[in-house]
Protein backbone atom coordinates (compact mmCIF):
# COMPACT_ATOMS: atom_id res chain seq x y z
CA UNK A 1 0.00 0.00 0.00
CA UNK A 2 1.63 3.29 -1.39
CA UNK A 3 2.42 6.03 2.10
CA UNK A 4 0.00 8.39 2.41
CA UNK A 5 1.53 11.80 3.55
CA UNK A 6 0.83 12.89 6.91
CA UNK A 7 -0.92 16.34 5.87
CA UNK A 8 -4.57 17.05 5.88
CA UNK A 9 -6.15 19.06 2.90
CA UNK A 10 -6.95 21.71 5.44
CA UNK A 11 -2.68 21.83 6.25
CA UNK A 12 -2.40 21.98 2.49
CA UNK A 13 -4.56 25.44 2.12
CA UNK A 14 -2.60 28.22 1.09
CA UNK A 15 -3.24 31.19 4.02
CA UNK A 16 -1.06 33.83 2.81
CA UNK A 17 0.92 34.85 -0.11
CA UNK A 18 4.00 37.03 0.01
CA UNK A 19 5.25 38.79 -2.96
CA UNK A 20 8.41 41.18 -3.80
CA UNK A 21 9.79 42.10 -6.97
CA UNK A 22 13.01 44.33 -7.30
CA UNK A 23 15.56 45.40 -10.24
CA UNK A 24 19.12 43.72 -9.29
CA UNK A 25 21.80 46.06 -10.77
CA UNK A 26 25.40 44.37 -11.69
CA UNK A 27 28.20 46.09 -9.78
CA UNK A 28 30.46 44.31 -11.63
CA UNK A 29 30.53 42.35 -15.36
CA UNK A 30 28.40 38.83 -15.07
CA UNK A 31 28.52 35.69 -16.99
CA UNK A 32 25.38 33.21 -16.77
CA UNK A 33 26.11 30.39 -19.16
CA UNK A 34 24.36 29.25 -22.57
CA UNK A 35 25.24 27.53 -25.34
CA UNK A 36 29.03 27.52 -26.83
CA UNK A 37 27.64 28.56 -30.55
CA UNK A 38 28.39 32.39 -30.48
CA UNK A 39 31.24 34.27 -30.72
CA UNK A 40 33.05 33.11 -27.57
CA UNK A 41 34.19 29.67 -25.92
CA UNK A 42 31.30 30.67 -22.93
CA UNK A 43 28.50 32.89 -24.33
CA UNK A 44 25.51 34.13 -22.29
CA UNK A 45 22.26 32.47 -21.79
CA UNK A 46 19.69 34.30 -23.88
CA UNK A 47 16.08 33.70 -24.52
CA UNK A 48 13.87 32.95 -27.80
CA UNK A 49 14.32 36.86 -28.64
CA UNK A 50 17.75 37.09 -28.17
CA UNK A 51 17.77 38.76 -25.15
CA UNK A 52 20.28 37.74 -21.78
CA UNK A 53 18.47 36.51 -18.88
CA UNK A 54 18.94 34.40 -15.32
CA UNK A 55 17.03 31.27 -14.79
CA UNK A 56 14.95 30.92 -11.83
CA UNK A 57 17.18 27.72 -10.65
CA UNK A 58 20.12 29.70 -10.36
CA UNK A 59 18.67 32.55 -8.27
CA UNK A 60 17.21 29.39 -6.14
CA UNK A 61 20.68 27.70 -6.46
CA UNK A 62 22.43 30.72 -4.77
CA UNK A 63 19.68 32.27 -2.37
CA UNK A 64 19.64 28.61 -0.85
CA UNK A 65 23.39 28.23 -0.60
CA UNK A 66 23.51 31.61 0.91
CA UNK A 67 20.69 31.03 3.64
CA UNK A 68 22.28 27.75 4.47
CA UNK A 69 26.17 29.42 5.65
CA UNK A 70 24.35 31.74 7.44
CA UNK A 71 22.27 29.27 9.30
CA UNK A 72 24.74 26.33 9.68
CA UNK A 73 27.95 25.81 10.97
CA UNK A 74 30.50 25.01 8.55
CA UNK A 75 31.20 21.00 8.47
CA UNK A 76 26.71 21.07 8.53
CA UNK A 77 26.79 23.15 5.42
CA UNK A 78 29.41 21.30 3.57
CA UNK A 79 28.12 18.11 4.30
CA UNK A 80 24.40 19.98 3.36
CA UNK A 81 22.56 18.88 6.45
CA UNK A 82 20.28 21.50 6.13
CA UNK A 83 17.63 22.67 8.65
CA UNK A 84 14.47 21.30 8.64
CA UNK A 85 12.69 25.09 7.89
CA UNK A 86 15.35 25.28 5.13
CA UNK A 87 14.19 21.97 3.46
CA UNK A 88 10.56 22.91 3.80
CA UNK A 89 11.18 26.48 2.43
CA UNK A 90 13.69 25.39 -0.21
CA UNK A 91 11.84 21.96 -1.11
CA UNK A 92 14.05 18.58 -1.10
CA UNK A 93 14.34 15.49 -3.25
CA UNK A 94 14.04 13.28 -0.22
CA UNK A 95 10.80 11.49 -0.14
CA UNK A 96 9.35 12.64 2.85
CA UNK A 97 10.45 16.55 1.40
CA UNK A 98 8.25 18.85 0.57
CA UNK A 99 7.83 21.11 -2.54
CA UNK A 100 9.52 24.63 -2.64
CA UNK A 101 7.09 27.00 -0.43
CA UNK A 102 9.33 29.71 -2.71
CA UNK A 103 8.69 30.54 -6.26
CA UNK A 104 10.90 32.05 -8.54
CA UNK A 105 10.63 33.54 -11.74
CA UNK A 106 13.37 33.92 -14.65
CA UNK A 107 14.86 37.05 -14.30
CA UNK A 108 14.16 39.35 -17.56
CA UNK A 109 16.79 41.79 -18.42
CA UNK A 110 15.15 45.09 -18.48
CA UNK A 111 17.78 47.47 -19.54
CA UNK A 112 16.86 48.77 -22.89
CA UNK A 113 20.44 48.69 -24.21
CA UNK A 114 22.75 46.20 -22.19
CA UNK A 115 26.22 46.42 -22.65
CA UNK A 116 27.97 42.93 -24.04
CA UNK A 117 31.41 42.40 -23.71
CA UNK A 118 33.95 40.36 -24.31
CA UNK A 119 36.71 38.84 -21.55
CA UNK A 120 39.91 36.69 -22.58
CA UNK A 121 41.18 34.66 -20.14
CA UNK A 122 44.14 31.91 -19.55
CA UNK A 123 45.12 29.63 -17.38
CA UNK A 124 48.72 30.00 -16.02
CA UNK A 125 50.34 27.46 -15.20
CA UNK A 126 51.39 27.13 -11.42
CA UNK A 127 55.20 25.87 -11.81
CA UNK A 128 56.44 28.44 -14.63
CA UNK A 129 54.13 31.60 -13.76
CA UNK A 130 53.37 32.06 -17.19
CA UNK A 131 50.26 30.94 -19.80
CA UNK A 132 50.09 27.57 -20.03
CA UNK A 133 49.97 25.47 -23.32
CA UNK A 134 46.80 25.52 -25.33
CA UNK A 135 44.69 27.00 -22.14
CA UNK A 136 44.01 30.52 -24.05
CA UNK A 137 39.56 31.21 -23.75
CA UNK A 138 36.81 34.06 -23.81
CA UNK A 139 33.97 35.12 -22.11
CA UNK A 140 31.27 36.89 -23.23
CA UNK A 141 29.81 38.72 -20.12
CA UNK A 142 27.00 41.91 -19.23
CA UNK A 143 28.77 44.93 -18.16
CA UNK A 144 27.92 46.55 -14.96
CA UNK A 145 24.93 48.53 -14.91
CA UNK A 146 22.83 46.24 -16.45
CA UNK A 147 19.37 45.69 -14.87
CA UNK A 148 17.42 42.60 -14.12
CA UNK A 149 13.67 42.22 -12.47
CA UNK A 150 13.75 39.55 -9.86
CA UNK A 151 10.21 38.20 -8.84
CA UNK A 152 9.74 35.78 -6.18
CA UNK A 153 6.54 34.25 -4.06
CA UNK A 154 6.29 32.73 -1.00
CA UNK A 155 3.54 30.27 -0.49
CA UNK A 156 2.42 30.13 3.36
CA UNK A 157 -0.03 27.02 3.70
CA UNK A 158 -2.18 26.20 6.88
CA UNK A 159 -0.07 23.46 8.15
CA UNK A 160 3.75 25.86 7.94
CA UNK A 161 5.40 27.42 10.70
CA UNK A 162 4.42 30.90 9.21
CA UNK A 163 7.01 32.73 11.42
CA UNK A 164 10.01 30.57 10.02
CA UNK A 165 8.68 31.26 6.81
CA UNK A 166 8.37 34.47 6.82
CA UNK A 167 12.10 35.32 8.23
CA UNK A 168 13.84 33.30 5.53
CA UNK A 169 11.42 35.00 2.86
CA UNK A 170 12.27 38.71 4.69
CA UNK A 171 15.79 37.66 5.19
CA UNK A 172 16.41 36.73 1.65
CA UNK A 173 15.31 40.29 0.38
CA UNK A 174 17.85 41.27 2.73
CA UNK A 175 20.84 40.02 1.45
CA UNK A 176 19.64 40.70 -2.26
CA UNK A 177 19.50 44.34 -0.49
CA UNK A 178 22.90 43.91 1.10
CA UNK A 179 24.61 42.85 -2.11
CA UNK A 180 25.50 39.36 -0.68
CA UNK A 181 23.92 36.87 -3.25
CA UNK A 182 26.02 36.65 -6.19
CA UNK A 183 24.81 35.32 -9.50
CA UNK A 184 26.56 33.17 -12.22
CA UNK A 185 29.72 32.18 -13.07
CA UNK A 186 33.11 33.08 -11.41
CA UNK A 187 31.64 34.73 -8.46
CA UNK A 188 34.65 34.22 -6.48
CA UNK A 189 36.81 35.84 -8.78
CA UNK A 190 34.61 39.03 -8.79
CA UNK A 191 31.93 38.33 -11.08
CA UNK A 192 28.22 38.59 -10.62
CA UNK A 193 28.01 41.02 -7.87
CA UNK A 194 24.90 43.12 -8.06
CA UNK A 195 21.87 44.90 -5.95
CA UNK A 196 18.45 45.58 -4.86
CA UNK A 197 18.03 49.16 -3.81
CA UNK A 198 14.75 48.32 -2.69
CA UNK A 199 11.75 45.86 -2.85
CA UNK A 200 8.36 46.28 -3.88
CA UNK A 201 6.73 44.11 -1.43
CA UNK A 202 2.79 42.75 -0.91
CA UNK A 203 1.09 40.12 1.83
CA UNK A 204 -1.84 38.66 0.55
CA UNK A 205 -4.10 36.89 2.62
CA UNK A 206 -5.95 34.43 1.21
CA UNK A 207 -9.45 35.50 3.96
CA UNK A 208 -9.29 38.66 2.34
CA UNK A 209 -11.57 38.88 -0.49
CA UNK A 210 -10.13 41.35 -2.16
CA UNK A 211 -6.92 39.55 -1.92
CA UNK A 212 -8.28 36.43 -3.21
CA UNK A 213 -9.25 38.36 -6.54
CA UNK A 214 -5.91 39.96 -7.07
CA UNK A 215 -4.57 36.51 -7.16
CA UNK A 216 -6.73 35.05 -9.52
CA UNK A 217 -6.59 37.87 -11.51
CA UNK A 218 -2.84 37.59 -11.66
CA UNK A 219 -2.15 41.11 -10.34
CA UNK A 220 -1.10 40.96 -6.66
CA UNK A 221 0.36 44.33 -7.36
CA UNK A 222 -3.14 46.56 -6.91
CA UNK A 223 -3.12 45.48 -3.51
CA UNK A 224 -1.72 48.38 -0.67
CA UNK A 225 2.17 47.65 -0.50
CA UNK A 226 3.42 45.75 2.82
CA UNK A 227 4.24 47.36 6.25
CA UNK A 228 7.15 44.37 6.33
CA UNK A 229 10.53 45.11 5.42
CA UNK A 230 13.69 42.89 4.64
CA UNK A 231 15.44 42.16 7.87
CA UNK A 232 18.65 39.78 8.63
CA UNK A 233 18.69 36.11 10.64
CA UNK A 234 18.60 36.64 13.99
CA UNK A 235 22.68 35.04 13.97
CA UNK A 236 25.26 34.60 10.81
CA UNK A 237 27.41 31.49 11.61
CA UNK A 238 30.19 32.76 8.68
CA UNK A 239 33.43 33.02 9.56
CA UNK A 240 35.34 34.57 7.15
CA UNK A 241 38.40 37.13 7.46
CA UNK A 242 39.08 39.76 4.95
CA UNK A 243 41.69 41.79 3.82
CA UNK A 244 40.45 45.39 2.65
CA UNK A 245 44.06 47.06 1.54
CA UNK A 246 44.80 50.36 -0.74
CA UNK A 247 47.50 50.40 -3.19
CA UNK A 248 49.28 53.10 -5.16
CA UNK A 249 50.94 52.10 -8.70
CA UNK A 250 54.79 52.94 -8.66
CA UNK A 251 54.95 52.02 -12.21
CA UNK A 252 52.31 51.22 -15.66
CA UNK A 253 49.54 48.40 -15.53
CA UNK A 254 48.44 46.51 -18.18
CA UNK A 255 46.02 43.52 -17.79
CA UNK A 256 45.52 43.13 -21.28
CA UNK A 257 41.71 43.23 -22.82
CA UNK A 258 40.29 43.45 -25.69
CA UNK A 259 39.22 46.42 -27.89
CA UNK A 260 36.19 46.89 -30.44
CA UNK A 261 37.49 50.01 -31.81
CA UNK A 262 40.00 48.90 -35.14
CA UNK A 263 41.88 52.00 -34.28
CA UNK A 264 42.83 50.43 -30.60
CA UNK A 265 46.74 49.73 -30.26
CA UNK A 266 47.55 46.26 -30.66
CA UNK A 267 47.63 45.72 -26.46
CA UNK A 268 45.29 47.92 -24.18
CA UNK A 269 44.42 47.95 -20.55
CA UNK A 270 41.17 46.01 -19.48
CA UNK A 271 38.30 48.49 -19.02
CA UNK A 272 34.83 47.66 -17.76
CA UNK A 273 32.15 50.34 -18.50
CA UNK A 274 34.68 52.72 -20.17
CA UNK A 275 36.94 52.68 -16.99
CA UNK A 276 40.26 50.69 -16.35
CA UNK A 277 39.52 47.56 -13.65
CA UNK A 278 41.44 45.21 -12.62
CA UNK A 279 39.23 41.51 -12.10
CA UNK A 280 39.24 39.21 -9.49
CA UNK A 281 40.89 36.53 -11.73
CA UNK A 282 44.16 38.62 -12.41
CA UNK A 283 44.70 39.76 -8.88
CA UNK A 284 43.54 36.15 -7.08
CA UNK A 285 46.30 34.53 -9.75
CA UNK A 286 49.22 36.58 -8.90
CA UNK A 287 48.32 36.30 -5.07
CA UNK A 288 48.09 32.54 -5.55
CA UNK A 289 51.65 32.42 -7.11
CA UNK A 290 53.16 34.85 -4.47
CA UNK A 291 51.70 32.61 -2.07
CA UNK A 292 52.73 29.14 -3.42
CA UNK A 293 56.12 30.30 -3.44
CA UNK A 294 56.48 31.55 0.03
CA UNK A 295 54.22 28.54 1.28
CA UNK A 296 57.21 26.35 -0.66
CA UNK A 297 59.52 28.04 0.99
CA UNK A 298 58.18 27.47 4.66
CA UNK A 299 57.74 23.58 3.65
CA UNK A 300 53.86 23.70 3.35
CA UNK A 301 52.35 20.33 2.47
CA UNK A 302 51.11 20.81 -1.26
CA UNK A 303 47.59 20.55 -0.81
CA UNK A 304 47.50 22.78 1.85
CA UNK A 305 47.36 25.74 -0.57
CA UNK A 306 45.07 24.08 -2.82
CA UNK A 307 42.42 23.77 0.04
CA UNK A 308 42.48 27.34 0.33
CA UNK A 309 42.50 28.69 -2.97
CA UNK A 310 40.85 25.67 -5.06
CA UNK A 311 42.65 22.81 -7.30
CA UNK A 312 44.29 23.60 -10.56
CA UNK A 313 44.42 20.73 -13.64
CA UNK A 314 47.86 20.01 -13.32
CA UNK A 315 48.05 19.31 -9.08
CA UNK A 316 45.71 16.58 -9.76
CA UNK A 317 46.36 13.16 -10.42
CA UNK A 318 44.82 10.98 -13.59
CA UNK A 319 42.61 9.15 -11.42
CA UNK A 320 41.40 12.12 -9.10
CA UNK A 321 40.47 14.53 -11.91
CA UNK A 322 36.51 14.82 -11.06
CA UNK A 323 37.72 15.59 -7.41
CA UNK A 324 37.54 19.43 -7.57
CA UNK A 325 36.01 21.85 -5.26
CA UNK A 326 35.56 25.35 -5.18
CA UNK A 327 38.15 28.15 -3.83
CA UNK A 328 37.56 29.27 -0.06
CA UNK A 329 39.04 32.61 -1.08
CA UNK A 330 36.91 35.49 -3.02
CA UNK A 331 39.18 38.38 -4.50
CA UNK A 332 36.76 41.21 -6.14
CA UNK A 333 37.10 43.12 -9.05
CA UNK A 334 37.75 46.90 -8.57
CA UNK A 335 37.92 49.88 -10.58
CA UNK A 336 41.42 51.21 -11.26
CA UNK A 337 41.47 55.18 -9.97
CA UNK A 338 43.39 58.37 -10.34
CA UNK A 339 45.72 56.90 -13.23
CA UNK A 340 45.99 58.01 -17.41
CA UNK A 341 46.71 55.88 -20.57
CA UNK A 342 49.81 56.19 -22.38
CA UNK A 343 50.16 54.94 -26.03
CA UNK A 344 53.74 53.65 -26.64
CA UNK A 345 55.07 51.93 -29.67
CA UNK A 346 57.58 48.72 -29.45
CA UNK A 347 59.81 46.91 -31.57
CA UNK A 348 60.90 43.42 -30.45
CA UNK A 349 64.81 43.05 -31.10
CA UNK A 350 66.69 40.03 -32.72
CA UNK A 351 68.98 38.40 -29.60
CA UNK A 352 71.26 37.85 -32.50
CA UNK A 353 71.94 41.14 -34.40
CA UNK A 354 70.49 42.93 -31.64
CA UNK A 355 68.84 44.89 -34.40
CA UNK A 356 65.08 45.49 -34.57
CA UNK A 357 63.03 42.11 -36.29
CA UNK A 358 61.01 42.52 -39.81
CA UNK A 359 57.23 42.98 -39.10
CA UNK A 360 57.91 43.30 -35.49
CA UNK A 361 56.85 46.42 -34.37
CA UNK A 362 53.39 46.85 -32.33
CA UNK A 363 51.76 48.94 -29.99
CA UNK A 364 50.37 49.46 -26.49
CA UNK A 365 47.82 51.19 -24.52
CA UNK A 366 49.33 50.85 -20.72
CA UNK A 367 47.46 52.76 -17.32
CA UNK A 368 50.18 55.08 -15.23
CA UNK A 369 49.02 56.97 -12.24
CA UNK A 370 48.32 60.62 -11.74
CA UNK A 371 49.83 62.61 -9.43
CA UNK A 372 47.55 64.64 -7.15
CA UNK A 373 49.22 67.09 -4.63
CA UNK A 374 47.80 67.51 -1.37
CA UNK A 375 45.69 64.59 -1.35
CA UNK A 376 45.45 61.26 -0.23
CA UNK A 377 44.55 59.30 -2.68
CA UNK A 378 44.82 55.71 -4.02
CA UNK A 379 44.91 53.93 -7.04
CA UNK A 380 43.81 50.32 -6.76
CA UNK A 381 42.04 48.28 -4.04
CA UNK A 382 42.05 44.72 -2.97
CA UNK A 383 39.28 43.15 -1.40
CA UNK A 384 40.19 39.28 -0.58
CA UNK A 385 38.12 37.09 2.06
CA UNK A 386 38.77 33.92 2.94
CA UNK A 387 36.11 31.39 4.11
CA UNK A 388 36.81 29.30 7.17
CA UNK A 389 40.08 30.67 8.00
CA UNK A 390 42.56 28.92 10.20
CA UNK A 391 45.53 30.76 12.04
CA UNK A 392 48.43 29.65 9.94
CA UNK A 393 46.38 30.77 6.82
CA UNK A 394 45.83 33.94 7.60
CA UNK A 395 49.48 34.39 8.33
CA UNK A 396 50.30 33.14 4.93
CA UNK A 397 47.81 35.70 3.39
CA UNK A 398 49.57 38.36 5.37
CA UNK A 399 52.64 37.63 4.48
CA UNK A 400 51.74 37.41 0.56
CA UNK A 401 50.09 41.06 1.06
CA UNK A 402 53.35 41.96 2.42
CA UNK A 403 55.08 41.12 -0.65
CA UNK A 404 52.56 43.23 -2.26
CA UNK A 405 52.96 46.14 -0.38
CA UNK A 406 56.32 46.28 -0.43
CA UNK A 407 56.64 45.68 -4.57
CA UNK A 408 58.35 42.74 -4.57
CA UNK A 409 55.45 40.73 -6.25
CA UNK A 410 53.84 42.81 -9.46
CA UNK A 411 50.42 42.79 -10.75
CA UNK A 412 49.42 42.04 -14.42
CA UNK A 413 51.17 41.69 -17.67
CA UNK A 414 54.73 42.45 -18.43
CA UNK A 415 56.08 42.26 -15.09
CA UNK A 416 59.46 40.96 -16.07
CA UNK A 417 59.83 44.36 -17.72
CA UNK A 418 58.76 46.39 -14.25
CA UNK A 419 55.27 46.88 -14.79
CA UNK A 420 52.55 45.94 -12.24
CA UNK A 421 54.68 46.88 -9.65
CA UNK A 422 52.76 48.73 -5.96
CA UNK A 423 53.14 50.22 -2.80
CA UNK A 424 50.92 49.78 -0.20
CA UNK A 425 49.22 52.73 1.24
CA UNK A 426 46.72 51.03 4.11
CA UNK A 427 45.03 48.10 4.74
CA UNK A 428 42.56 47.00 7.35
CA UNK A 429 42.27 43.46 8.58
CA UNK A 430 38.39 42.08 9.41
CA UNK A 431 37.71 38.90 11.27
CA UNK A 432 34.10 37.18 11.42
CA UNK A 433 33.23 34.52 13.95
CA UNK A 434 29.93 32.33 13.98
CA UNK A 435 26.98 34.29 15.78
CA UNK A 436 29.28 37.85 16.02
CA UNK A 437 29.43 40.74 14.18
CA UNK A 438 32.66 41.03 12.03
CA UNK A 439 35.20 43.08 13.79
CA UNK A 440 38.45 45.26 12.82
CA UNK A 441 41.41 43.11 13.99
CA UNK A 442 44.34 45.39 12.49
CA UNK A 443 45.42 47.93 10.48
CA UNK A 444 48.59 48.54 8.82
CA UNK A 445 50.20 52.26 7.27
CA UNK A 446 52.73 52.56 4.97
CA UNK A 447 55.87 53.33 8.23
CA UNK A 448 59.11 53.95 7.16
CA UNK A 449 58.91 52.01 3.83
CA UNK A 450 57.39 48.98 5.98
CA UNK A 451 53.75 47.46 6.32
CA UNK A 452 53.62 48.53 10.24
CA UNK A 453 50.44 47.60 12.75
CA UNK A 454 49.36 50.58 13.67
CA UNK A 455 46.05 49.93 15.23
CA UNK A 456 44.46 46.66 16.54
CA UNK A 457 45.72 43.08 17.67
CA UNK A 458 49.46 43.26 17.02
CA UNK A 459 50.00 39.53 19.24
CA UNK A 460 47.08 38.06 17.39
CA UNK A 461 48.79 39.07 14.08
CA UNK A 462 52.40 38.05 14.54
CA UNK A 463 50.69 35.03 16.26
CA UNK A 464 49.44 34.01 12.67
CA UNK A 465 52.15 34.25 11.33
CA UNK A 466 54.57 32.61 13.57
CA UNK A 467 51.67 29.25 12.86
CA UNK A 468 52.07 29.75 8.77
CA UNK A 469 56.07 29.65 9.33
CA UNK A 470 55.76 26.35 11.79
CA UNK A 471 53.04 25.18 10.03
CA UNK A 472 53.16 21.43 7.88
CA UNK A 473 50.29 19.59 7.57
CA UNK A 474 46.50 19.93 6.79
CA UNK A 475 44.23 21.16 8.73
CA UNK A 476 40.96 18.89 10.36
CA UNK A 477 38.29 20.94 7.65
CA UNK A 478 40.53 19.73 4.24
CA UNK A 479 38.73 18.97 1.58
CA UNK A 480 42.36 17.53 -0.03
CA UNK A 481 42.87 14.30 -0.69
CA UNK A 482 45.65 12.52 0.94
CA UNK A 483 48.65 12.12 -0.86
Amino acid sequence: MANIPNRTSVDDAVVRRLYARGRWKLETVAHFGGDETGVADMCLLRDAKGNPFIPGTSIAGASRSLLAQQSLPWHDYKARKETQELKDFFGGAGKDDTMSALIVDDASCVSEQPVVSIRDGVRVSAQSGSAADKAKFDVEVLERGTEFELSLECLIRHGDEQSEFEKLFFALLHVFQQGEVRLGARTRRGYGRGKVTSWEVRDLKMENSQDVVAWLTGDPWTRPKSCLAPRALPTDQRRYFRIDAQFNLQTSLLIRGVSADPDAPDMVHLHSAGEPVVPGTSFAGAFRHRASLIANTLGWNGWALADMFGPVHEQQPANQQNELWASRVWVEEQLVENVEECWQDRVAIDRFTGGSLQSALFNEKPIYPISIADEPTFNLRLVLTLEEPEDEEIGLLILTLRDFWCGNAALGGETSGGRGTLKGVKAVLWQKQASIAETEIGSFSHVDNRMTVVKGDAEYIEECIKKSQDYQGSHDSSRCPEE
